[in-house]
């Protein structure tokens, strides 16, 4: 136990496993004795699968003691987004509507970390279906931001017990999605990597939908290497080399306009200072405008149709209606907006998207990684927002505004750590890049993850 406490990182605990200082069922069990004494209420975790992790752990061990880990991360405790089937589970991705939704086998992402020897320790608390990036779910439970022992913030979502299960040392990694920011919006409020895929890169099969075209899967985790090593198993791809960037040999886009306005003073502050960092340390920051981040913005929060609120809407709007008085108000609202869409109009804004996206792509040709930050407005007091209304819906677009970009534009971008806003709060510094580039933008995150810390 010298070796490791709560705050091991993932590949901390496989290099003591692969080295023989830690046997992956009694790290295991560690994590689920922390979770019952430290989540009593189920804020955080919905469920422990406690039979099947410690069947899990037990085989772990036994491969590590014979020399045949499958993965980095074989043996490894992982939490997962209450989304994704897992088989004989109740998954109702945060919503009582779907309380008796009970898969028979396992997300295909999550059959596929299994073979790799990854440990599922159970299901975290969500957004309900998905739809928010505010985090607060008042009828299965929202988990308090990690970082202020005083004031109960909001977590982020909806990936929020996600990224409070890590943050809070009750898993040595989480798996989430992201459709509109929900993996990355709660990793930089909670200190923490958070990588959104390309859409279609990790296949989506068995995981509770809320807009096909957008939804991505990614790791939340301690750290860049993490990351890489989670989107490794996700991917069923071969680790690959992060090391060896040079910061002198990479061109940073920093575009002003919408995605760097209206910052809350702790959250600028924390950025110039980062920036300040990587200038200093070698890389070339372009400062220049980028006129389809605007756009984009635009469209995807003007009054005209929404993709991903028509597709939610298509989906869930019968569920819902029949369910509505379970249903959190707020994220009902905003799911039946999509009536009003016509096909007419639907097809207008797709074609408007595509063609912004083409402009941004030919823009960016050559560049590393556009510069944002991962969310302009540190975490609100959870009771504030909870009853809804205005300010509710103020809170989440502005949570949500500069993520959503990387879903409309089908990019790939991270968050990571870059400071503290005056509340003592994380704050995100985002690096977003071209569709399918993950592993570039892993090594270059890498290397500014050395500035930033």
């Amino acid at each position: 136990m010298a070796n490791w406490n709560e705050t091991t990182s993932a590949l901390g605990f496989s290099r003591l496993f692969e080295e023989g200082r830690a046997d992956p069922r009694e790290v295991t069990e560690f994590f689920l004795e922390r979770t019952k004494k430290n989540d009593p209420d189920h804020r955080v975790y919905r469920l422990l699968t406690e039979t099947r992790a410690r069947a899990e752990a037990d085989a772990a061990a036994d491969r590590a003691k014979r020399g045949l880990r499958r993965h980095a991360l074989d043996g490894v405790p992982l939490s997962w987004k209450d989304l994704f089937d897992s088989a004989g589970d109740v998954t109702p991705a945060g919503s009582l509507a779907l309380r008796t939704r009970i898969p028979t086998r396992d997300a295909e992402v999550l059959a596929r970390a299994t073979r790799a020897g990854a440990i599922c320790l159970g299901k975290t608390n969500m957004t309900e279906i998905a739809f928010s990036g505010l985090g607060i779910n008042p009828k299965m439970g929202t988990p308090a931001n990690a970082f202020d022992e005083a004031v109960e913030r909001v977590p982020g979502g909806s990936s929020s017990g996600a990224a409070v299960s890590v943050a809070r040392g009750l898993a040595a990694g989480a798996i989430g999605t992201d459709t509109g920011g929900s993996v990355r919006i709660p990793s930089a409020w909670n200190g923490l990597v958070g990588l959104k895929t390309t859409a279609g890169r990790i296949p989506l099969g068995g995981t509770v939908p809320l807009s096909p075209s957008f939804d991505t899967i990614g790791p939340l985790a301690h750290d860049v290497a993490d990351a890489a090593a989670l989107f490794s198993l996700l991917n069923a791809s071969k680790p690959f080399e992060l090391e060896g960037v040079d910061l002198n040999n990479v061109v940073l886009w920093l575009p002003g306009g919408v995605g760097w306005s209206d910052l809350d003073e702790g959250v600028a502050t924390a950025l110039d200072l980062a920036i300040r960092r990587l200038v200093h340390a070698g890389a070339r920051i372009v400062e220049h405008k980028l006129p389809e981040l605007d756009e984009i913005d635009a469209l995807a929060w003007g009054g005209g149709a929404s993709r991903l609120v028509a597709e939610a809407y298509a989906i869930w709007h019968e569920t819902l209606a029949t369910n509505e008085a379970v249903v959190y108000r707020p994220v009902f609202e905003r799911m039946m907006a999509g009536v009003s869409i016509s096909a007419a109009d639907l097809l207008k804004s797709d074609t408007a998207r595509r063609d912004i996206a083409a402009r941004y792509l030919a823009a960016t040709a050559g560049i590393d990684a556009v510069l944002l930050p991962t969310v302009a407005i540190t975490p609100p007091p959870i009771a504030a927002l909870e009853a809804g209304g205005p300010d509710y819906f103020k809170a989440n677009r502005m949570a949500l505004r500069n993520t959503t970009i990387g879903n409309q534009l089908g990019l790939c971008a991270i968050t990571l750590p870059a400071g503290y806003d005056a509340a003592g709060i994380p704050v995100g510094l985002m690096l977003q890049a071209a569709p399918n580039t993950e592993e570039k933008l892993l090594r270059i995150a890498r290397a500014v993850e050395k500035v930033l810390k």
